[in-house]
């Protein structure tokens, strides 16, 4: 039996409001994306010589340190590479913060004035020292964002990593919220893969959201699915707000334009050369494409909470559906077209629905 599928009239409806507002938003971004990509940024990874920085900078960037040119002004102990042709982005290697500023020339003095982020690294090994506490009181005084890792938690045994953790972070003056427990270089029977690496650039990413630095950090990353996971949740969650908006195609139109600008900012990771037309062909066909699967589900559900097409939208149910739709369809369209890219822009209709669906459903299990 067909699986059915809404009047036509509904799916043309979408599919204008798509192509009026996705144009509209093409536009809009093309300057702020250019912005975004056209900045500066200055990361450190700061700790001692034991705490992993090296594997931590590996995992994350794909990058050996030992392997590249330091630029002018760098020292034995203060290292500072470009990780991007342009020298935009520019990652220091030290060993701390507290004596290096004496030792390094003018140039490098810069590059320490003109942080962004910084990632203080501790190996959970050798366990927390006084000279660690004196370095982090020292980097937090000039005001900058500072995440602290516990790397080789795996050294660690499983029943004492939660009370190591707590004490760790009493003796450093650190919240939880500021810290990721990592092994950027796992024992092979622990994991296949370093741990942590998601969460410490989730929080970088958060953190270079508000200078609009954050694209850029992105780009750099290692593992671009991994890179556009922020990006996505980040475009899911300011949608699922837009969904609950009481007024009839608004919700559609606003949503149109943050799927719009996350794919082309998908596109920018990817180092992958998009057009409108793609843009809006991806979110086209996964919203209208025969209403089928999830998005079949979303105006089924809206109707049920007693939501009529073309009336003010009021009942906090038919609210709270619709900011559910729009953060799980947006969620569905960013994986679609992180897919899209990694398969070298070959994925046709179907392929793409079969991602989104997946997706989307993933997104409402989780929220609920």
């Amino acid at each position: 039996m067909a699986e059915p599928t809404n009047p036509p009239e509904v799916a043309e409806s979408i599919a204008a409001i798509v192509r009026r507002e996705g144009t509209l938003a093409w536009e809009q971004t093309s300057a702020e994306l250019v912005t975004q990509l056209s900045g500066r940024l200055t990361l450190a990874f700061l700790g001692s010589a034991s705490s992993g920085k090296d594997s931590a900078i590996r995992a994350i960037f794909g990058v050996d340190f030992g392997e590249i040119s330091p630029i002018p002004g760098s020292t034995s102990t203060l290292k500072v590479i470009p990780l991007d042709d342009a020298g935009q982005v520019l990652l220091v290697n030290a060993p701390g913060f507290g004596d290096v500023r004496a030792d390094v020339d003018q140039v490098a003095r810069k590059v320490l004035d003109d942080l962004d982020v910084i990632v203080y690294v501790v190996n959970c090994e050798g366990g927390a020292t006084i000279d660690e506490r004196r370095d982090l009181d020292a980097i937090r005084a000039r005001q900058r964002p500072v995440l602290v890792c516990l790397n080789k938690i795996d050294l660690i045994r499983v029943r004492d990593r939660e009370a190591f953790i707590a004490a760790t972070l009493d003796q450093l003056g650190v919240e939880r919220k500021d810290c990721v427990v990592a092994a950027f270089d796992p024992l092979p029977q622990l994991s296949p893969e370093p741990i942590g690496v998601g969460e410490t650039t989730a929080w970088i990413y958060e953190q270079l959201s508000a200078s609009g630095k954050a694209l850029l950090f992105a780009k750099q990353l290692r593992n671009k699915a991994l890179a556009c996971e922020p990006v996505i949740q980040a475009a899911a969650k300011r949608a699922s707000v837009a969904g609950a908006i009481p007024v009839p195609g608004a919700d559609l139109a606003i949503v149109t334009a943050i799927q719009v600008k996350l794919i082309r900012d998908l596109a920018a990771i990817h180092g992958a050369p998009i057009d409108k037309e793609v843009a809006l062909f991806i979110i086209g066909e996964l919203l209208s494409g025969g209403m089928r699967g999830f998005v079949r589900w979303g105006a089924e559900a809206l109707k049920a909470a007693g939501w009529i097409p073309g009336t003010q939208i009021v009942e906090a149910a038919i609210l709270g559906i619709g900011a559910l739709v729009s953060g799980a369809t947006t969620y569905g369209v960013g994986k679609a077209s992180v897919q899209y890219f990694q398969s070298g822009r070959t994925l046709d209709s179907s392929a793409l629905r079969v991602v989104f669906d997946a997706a989307a459903w993933d997104y409402k299990r989780r929220r609920e």
